[in-house]
């Protein structure tokens, strides 16, 4: 096992409320190393057994499949130990969540091993290059369409508002939220529908809006603060990076109730504007609040003139970067999340709706959850969907290199 590598996230108050929901934490665990050791297999799954005996959501994310030449085998053998390990102190496997590698060994087969042996829980498929140009993928995956527990996601980078701060990879799922994310990060998490902050004329109320998302900001921020998270890696992560995913959901019902064509070019630009609005909001409010709780570390450890020696050089650098600093520096080293879901409005599955997907663009992360109804779409309207998704995706990353090495 790889050390038993976690995510955790604190859900903040809903709407109105100041309570906070429990966390919840995304292990990863190397299939072929826990099977190899008593020892590792006993502690993962003791670990696991407490999480779940105490109630809070767990994702399990497994590795080291995809170079095996007995990845079924493997996969059956661990899910049958991991069931009876859970089943002794009266855990409900159910419960776990299991993100697997779309490639190995196959939607199709990972869901019936998750069904039969450790029952009708989620199962997170995390697509990549290889299962994306996959044909038999495409069909296990487009047949499982029925199956609310089994959610593809295909959005491997995390993004910051800061430019001071690089994208990271994101190979591990939230449980529960679906945000994909890098492991051992932690995040709180709330959550805003465009459609509350409609007037009395239609019209989005842009003071409400923006008073909202500031309060929300401040909410989530005490929650981070005040959060104890279950390992010493979180809690550097937690310092490190203060991370916050606030979700915008209910841009296509937004549009839907303005009367906005989904296949508009005016429709994408006005829904643009919107979220380059909230992606000010949030980002002004977090370095007003980083003027009171410093720079973000993660930004001070980018710092190059920590690389140069003392001199002339190093001085000009680091004004350089301290006037860099000044004009970008965040609190926050991620802000805004979204859901290609979240631009369909309620219960539409119409495909002109795709034509929003470019709005992702503006997201720092991704979240795949509340899909809705789409059991009408062919093979080839699904594959579409998907794929048009993961091109998009794969620009934003080439971007973000291309910035970095800039």
């Amino acid at each position: 096992m790889t050390g038993n590598r976690g995510t955790a996230i604190v859900h903040p108050a809903p709407r109105h409320k100041d309570d906070a929901a429990a966390c919840g934490i995304a292990l990863t665990a190397d299939v072929s190393r826990v099977l190899a050791s008593e020892p590792l297999f006993a502690r993962l799954s003791g670990q696991l057994a407490d999480l779940l005996g105490r109630r809070m959501p767990v994702s399990l994310q497994l590795t080291g499949l995809c170079d095996s030449e007995n990845a079924v085998t493997e996969l059956e053998l661990f899910c049958q130990a991991l069931a009876e390990a859970l089943d002794a102190p009266g855990v409900h496997a159910t419960a776990l969540e299991i993100t697997l590698p779309g490639q190995m060994p196959g939607p199709a087969t990972a869901w019936q091993i998750r069904r039969n042996i450790l029952g009708e829980g989620p199962l997170n498929i995390v697509c990549d290059e290889q299962s994306m140009s996959g044909k038999d993928f495409w069909l296990q995956l487009w047949e499982l369409r029925e199956e609310s527990n089994i959610r593809a996601a295909f959005w491997p980078l995390v993004a910051s508002p800061c430019p001071l701060l690089t994208s990271e990879p994101a190979s591990n799922i939230l449980p529960e939220l679906g945000l994909q994310a890098p492991s051992e990060s932690a995040w709180v998490s709330a959550s805003l529908r465009l459609t509350h902050y409609i007037n009395e004329s239609g019209e989005l109320d842009d003071k409400a809006l923006a008073t909202a998302l500031e309060n929300m900001l401040v909410r989530a921020e005490s929650v981070h603060l005040a959060s104890r998270w279950p390992t010493a890696t979180m809690q550097h992560d937690a310092w490190m990076n203060r991370r916050l995913a606030i979700q915008i959901d209910g841009l296509g019902d937004y549009a839907s109730r303005c009367r906005l064509e989904p296949d508009s070019h005016e429709t994408l630009q006005k829904l643009r504007q919107i979220l380059l609005q909230i992606r000010h909001v949030l980002r002004q409010q977090s370095r007003q609040l980083a003027r009171t709780t410093g720079v973000l570390p993660a930004i001070d450890q980018h710092n190059p003139a920590r690389r140069l020696a003392a001199g002339p050089d190093r001085d000009r650098w680091e004004l350089r970067w301290l006037q860099a600093v000044e004009r970008s520096a965040v609190g926050h080293r991620n802000l805004l999340v979204m859901s290609p879901w979240a631009l369909f409005p309620r219960g539409s599955a119409d495909l002109r709706w795709m034509d929003l997907l470019p709005l992702l663009r503006m997201a720092d992360a991704c979240v795949f959850r509340d899909r809705p109804e789409i059991l009408q779409w062919s093979i080839n309207e699904f594959k579409h969907f998907h794929r048009r998704t993961w091109a998009l995706m794969r620009q934003i990353e080439a971007d973000a290199l291309v910035a970095e090495r800039l």
